[in-house]
């Protein structure tokens, strides 16, 4: 085990999970949260999870997205209940020991714990059509999936995430002040870009009902199996909330 900067051993003794603790590694290529690899060993077997500290300078209420997270989790492992691989398919927390599903240390970092989804992996960058496909299923079947997802409404993790006048309006303050001085290199894009103001405000102004949607709907935000490529497991749901479904259409084609 490397130097963390994080006591792992003494967050997973929090968890309600059998065995010996064996180590943590650092894992993924997230910058947001803190991610460690942590192997147990159970019955002479390792058996692997995924422990994050939620960053809470981005997440400001760390409580209500875990909320959200435990509400969205319990729905979609009923909807793979019975169904192969249901394990692999949908992120399963972690209770805590006094049955909680994160866990506050004595800094106000809150952490929580995930079963590891083995035999599959992410991707950085898209490297076949097929890929995308299958990508684009998965997050398709995701707010399907979610669309029956019983009252009261999901929390707003980021409020304004994807409100776009809002962003519109911070990019021209971004512009006026040129704090780095490079508003005159960057002229064709800022032009570009001030052109099509008049469409910031298309899709508030549609009405269109709102969703659950994940939000950040990059390619590497859904695991393929490592042999058969196929979709297991849309991951990274800090950001699910309600939404447009045309937020997560357009951001998996703008990321892929």
């Amino acid at each position: 085990m490397t130097n963390l900067k994080h006591d792992v051993r003494a967050i997973a003794r929090q968890f309600e999970i059998l065995g010996e603790f064996q180590g943590a590694e650092p894992y993924g290529s997230g910058h947001i949260n803190d991610t460690y690899c942590v192997v147990f060993h159970q019955a002479g077997v390792p058996v692997r999870y995924i422990f994050q500290r939620i960053n809470h300078n981005i997440f400001k209420n760390p409580v209500a997205l875990m909320e959200n997270v435990q509400r969205v989790t319990t729905h979609l492992a009923a909807k793979f209940n019975g169904q192969p691989d249901a394990t692999r398919r949908a992120l399963t927390l972690i209770p805590t020991r006094d049955g909680r599903g994160w866990h506050v240390d004595a800094g106000g970092n809150h952490w929580r714990a995930y079963l590891f989804i083995e035999k599959a992996r992410t991707y950085d960058a898209v490297e076949s059509t097929e890929q995308a496909f299958k990508a684009a299923q998965a997050f398709g079947q995701f707010q399907k999936m979610l669309a029956d997802l019983p009252a009261p409404r999901l929390h707003d993790t980021i409020p304004d995430f994807h409100h776009t006048p809002k962003r519109f309006a911070a990019l021209e303050a971004a512009i006026k002040a040129d704090v780095a001085g490079r508003a005159e290199s960057a002229k064709p894009e800022i032009e570009f870009a001030l052109a099509h103001k008049p469409i910031t405000g298309v899709l508030l102004d549609a009405n269109l009902p709102e969703r659950v949607t994940h939000n950040d709907t990059k390619f590497n935000n859904v695991m393929l199996d490592e042999e058969t490529g196929e979709a297991m497991c849309v991951v990274d749901l800090d950001t699910v909330m309600p939404g447009l479904v045309l937020y997560d259409f357009g951001d998996m084609v703008r990321t892929t």
